[in-house]
C-alpha cells in the first residue's frame, strides 16, 4: 500500500523529449504502415471524381483536399501528446516543431479524419438523435483505437512517457479525442455546406476540416496535454487524462442537442 501511494503521488517527468536518433522501425512495418495509410487515401479516389463528374456534388473532393492541408496540424499534436516517429520511415513531407513528420501522414489524414468526417457528416444530413449522435461518435472513436493499435504494438510509433490509459502502447485519450475531432469535422460540414454552394464558394469546404479538427482539439485535448506536459503527481495526470473525456462528451452532447432539433429528431430533447 505504501509502494502504491508512493507511485501515485511522485511527480511524471512532465518532458518533451527529442526522438532517439536509433529509433527505427522494421522495414515490414515501415513499409506498410505507409501503404495502410496512403492505400485508403488513394482507393477512395475513383468515388470521390465519380460523385463530381456524374453527381456533380465537390464536397468529397473539397475534403479530400482538405484533409491535406489539416496534416500540417500534426507536428504541432504529436509534440504535445509525446509521439516518436522512427527515423527510417519515408519521408519526411515537412519538419515542423523539429520533428520530421513522415510521408504517410497527409494521407492518413485525408482517410481517416477528412473523409470519416464526411461519413459523419451525411449520418447528420439524414437525421439523428442525441443518441445517434453518440453512437457515430463512439464508432468513430473505436475505428481510431482499433486502427492505431497495430502500429503502438509494432513499434511504428511510439507514445513516450507514462500517459494513462494505455493499451499495447496506445494511449486511449487519443481515441475520444480524435473521435470528437472526426465528429466535429462532419458537423461544421453539415453547418456551411448549405450556405457554399454557389461559385467560388464551393471552394471554403476545403477549410472545413482543418478549422474543425484544429478547432475540436483546442476545445478538448488541453487537459490531456496538460498531463502530458506538466510535472504532476501520477493520480492528476490520471484525472487531468479522465477531464478530457469529460470534455469530449459535452461537445458531443452540444451536437447532438443541435443535431437533433434542427433534423427533426429530438423534439423533446433539451440541453
Amino acid at each position: 500500500m505504501l509502494d502504491f501511494m508512493q507511485k501515485v503521488t511522485e511527480l511524471s517527468p512532465g518532458k518533451i523529449l527529442p526522438v532517439p536518433v536509433d529509433y527505427l522501425a522494421s522495414h515490414t512495418a515501415a513499409s506498410f504502415f505507409t501503404w495502410y495509410a496512403g492505400g485508403f487515401a488513394l482507393l477512395v479516389l475513383p468515388w470521390v471524381f465519380y460523385k463530381l463528374l456524374k453527381k456533380n456534388d465537390s464536397v468529397p473532393l473539397m475534403m479530400w483536399i482538405g484533409g491535406l492541408f489539416t496534416s500540417l496540424q500534426e507536428s504541432a499534436l504529436d509534440t504535445m501528446g509525446h509521439l516518436w516517429w522512427p527515423t527510417n520511415l519515408p519521408g519526411p513531407v515537412y519538419i515542423g516543431y523539429d520533428l520530421h513528420v513522415p510521408l504517410l501522414i497527409p494521407p492518413c489524414y485525408v482517410f481517416f479524419i477528412a473523409m470519416t468526417g464526411y461519413w459523419a457528416y451525411t449520418r447528420i444530413k439524414k437525421g439523428l438523435t442525441v443518441r445517434g449522435v453518440f453512437t457515430v461518435w463512439l464508432l468513430i472513436s473505436l475505428t481510431d483505437v482499433f486502427m492505431e493499435i497495430p502500429g503502438t504494438a509494432t513499434a511504428a510509433y511510439i507514445y513516450y512517457g507514462d500517459a494513462p490509459f494505455k493499451i499495447l502502447g496506445f494511449p486511449l485519450a487519443w481515441g475520444w479525442l480524435n473521435g470528437t475531432c472526426m465528429l466535429m469535422t462532419g458537423f461544421l460540414l453539415w453547418l456551411v455546406e448549405p450556405h457554399l454552394r454557389q461559385g467560388w464558394r464551393r471552394l471554403m469546404v476545403i477549410f472545413v476540416a482543418p478549422l474543425a479538427f484544429g478547432g475540436a482539439y483546442g476545445m478538448v485535448s488541453w487537459p490531456y496535454f496538460n498531463a502530458l506536459n506538466w510535472p504532476l503527481p501520477v493520480y492528476a495526470t490520471w484525472l487531468w487524462t479522465a477531464f478530457s473525456l469529460v470534455m469530449c462528451l459535452i461537445v458531443v452532447r452540444f451536437i447532438g442537442a443541435m443535431v437533433a432539433r434542427a433534423t427533426g429528431s429530438g423534439r423533446s430533447v433539451a440541453l
